[in-house]
């Protein structure tokens, strides 16, 4: 299933695209997803924790980060996760673009192609569009904070807003399915190239 979802970040676009560039940070923005290894520049091995409904996930595996054009400004990132208790699993691409908006702001607009199958198949396109536009939301919130503190007087990379890798369960589940099994949580992926 093909998932859309767009946000607006007030900040320019090459300070938000230069964002999202570095992976450890941005995964810290998902709210129930960590990194537990780096792997290579391109891939990362980790694990996202979601609430789908009455389904707890505990998603693990592996995501690839295939292609970075800076030119375009857009990323493109492969995952597959599997649960942890075998309920499921995800296999997704994501094509994340970046575009000016109005004066000094940002549009952030995300593809997500998600295939899923076990218990978590159950649950159907607009659950998963809606789980997605909410954790899209909650993502942005998380981005435009560290960028915003990172960019005030004094501001250091990393900023002082507070993560959110440690964060509880979502009770919203279905994109963080997908932004965590893309940028994330994924199970074994293809290597990626970096296109200048």
């Amino acid at each position: 299933m093909q998932i859309e979802t767009e946000f607006t970040i007030a900040a320019s676009h090459d300070l938000v695209w230069g964002y999202l560039l570095r992976t450890e940070e941005v995964v810290e923005c998902i709210p129930g997803a960590q990194i537990d290894e780096k792997i290579s520049d391109d891939e990362y091995r980790g694990h996202v924790t979601i609430k789908l409904g009455p389904l707890a996930l505990s998603l693990e595996g592996i995501a690839t980060i295939n292609e970075r054009d800076h030119e375009q400004k857009v990323l493109v990132i492969s995952g597959k996760a599997k649960d942890r208790r075998g309920r499921g699993a995800t296999d997704a691409s994501v094509t994340a673009r970046v575009h000016p908006a109005s004066e000094g702001s940002t549009r952030v607009s995300i593809v997500s192609d998600l295939r899923v199958s076990g218990k978590i198949a159950q649950f159907g396109r607009g659950v998963m569009k809606d789980v997605s536009q909410r954790l899209a939301e909650e993502f942005a919130r998380n981005l435009e904070a560290r960028i915003s503190a990172e960019s005030a007087p004094g501001g250091q990379p990393g900023g002082d807003a507070p993560a959110t890798a440690a964060a509880p369960a979502q009770a919203i589940g279905g994109i963080g399915l997908m932004v965590g099994a893309l940028t994330r949580s994924a199970g074994r992926s293809v290597f990626g190239r970096d296109k200048s």
